[in-house]
């Protein structure tokens, strides 16, 4: 934890941040030092000294953290993104480093993307655009969100928020965790919380699954043919979580013999999606490019976050959103 000494820290910064953002920042700070890392391109150098920043701002789906070997001194990590895959390295857990995230800010507009992706697929959006593309005035079959039950893989913050959204469209919402027991004490949405030592039998029951897993060594292809297998025929699964959840094969061939009635993908192993992947070409999929957490108040929800924090590392008061290095979340 930071020590509890007041100090000046000093920041570096590997996101493209506007310059409004950055001004209060060196508020705080002693130095504040911006070098972007574009993702997709290869990690540029840095041309400070390293060794003189205890506090780093990066985004950790990939930022592996080389970094560290010229910034010794470094307290504290923020991830720009909720999911941290590529810096949860075993140098890093075994390390006394404090890492933090953004967690809770993208919970809204990811519950609210839920929502339009399960319309969306109850109602056959994707096939009315299709036929809309090729001029085809043909009746479609839709579902009911009334009354269907829908099952939360992965029931935390995000879960939650989506859970609330559900009740109110009158759907049975069946929450899916690992603490199955910790419950909201003022308001909670879900009819039933289940633990994943119980996900086969949510998969059974369920109309609809969401998958909001974190990336850990136990969510990876945590959906293979068999656990698929076991989902409702004809149900649909949107996922919001991690791409490496699921077992792209496998998945494919539910979806092709309709033992899954159509999906809504957000998240997927490879990003960007290449260009020759199935994913693109199956008709009862939606592919959304990794938005899902995204909205016009994205960034000063972040930003907001990351400054409280700023001012409590300060202080050498306890930072929140503190990730819990060997969990992965």
């Amino acid at each position: 934890m930071p020590s509890s000494k007041k100090a000046a820290p000093s920041l570096y910064v590997r996101v493209d941040i506007p310059e409004k953002y950055i001004n209060k920042f060196k508020e705080i700070c002693s130095e504040v030092v911006v070098e972007p890392w574009e993702f997709g391109e290869p990690e540029p150098q840095a041309t400070v000294d390293l060794s003189k920043f205890d506090v780093l701002y990066t985004s950790g789906l990939h930022d592996n953290l080389n970094i560290l070997k010229k910034a010794p001194k470094i307290k504290w990590i923020h991830s720009d993104s909720a999911g941290m895959e590529a810096m949860l390295n075993e140098d890093i857990q075994n390390s006394d480093i404090i890492i933090t995230n953004v967690k809770g800010c993208t919970s809204v507009p990811i519950a609210e993307h839920t929502i339009a992706m399960l319309s969306s697929l109850a109602r056959g959006v994707h096939t009315i655009i299709r036929n809309q593309i090729n001029k085809n005035w043909v009746e479609i079959p839709v579902t009911d969100l009334e009354n269907a039950t829908v099952g939360i893989i992965g029931y935390g913050d995000i879960g939650f928020e989506i859970a609330k959204r559900c009740k109110v469209l009158g759907m049975k919402v069946i929450g899916c965790r690992r603490n199955p027991g910790r419950r909201n004490k003022e308001y909670e949405p879900a009819d039933l919380i289940m633990g994943m030592d119980q996900v086969d039998e949510v998969l059974s029951l369920s109309d609809f699954i969401v998958l909001a897993l974190p990336f850990t060594k136990e969510t990876s292809y945590f959906f293979n043919k068999e656990r698929l297998n076991k989902m409702k025929k004809g149900s649909y699964l949107v996922n919001v979580g991690r791409g490496n959840t699921i077992v792209d094969g496998d998945f494919i061939e539910c979806l092709s013999n309709g033992h899954i009635a159509g999906a809504a993908l957000d998240v997927f192993e490879v990003e960007p999606l290449p260009k020759d992947h199935p994913f693109w070409q199956l008709e009862n999929v939606i592919v959304s490019p990794h938005n899902a957490y995204n909205s016009s108040k994205h960034l000063d929800r972040v930003m907001e976050l990351f400054l409280q924090n700023l001012k409590l590392f300060s202080e050498g008061k306890p930072l929140i959103n503190i990730v819990h290095k060997q969990l992965g979340y």
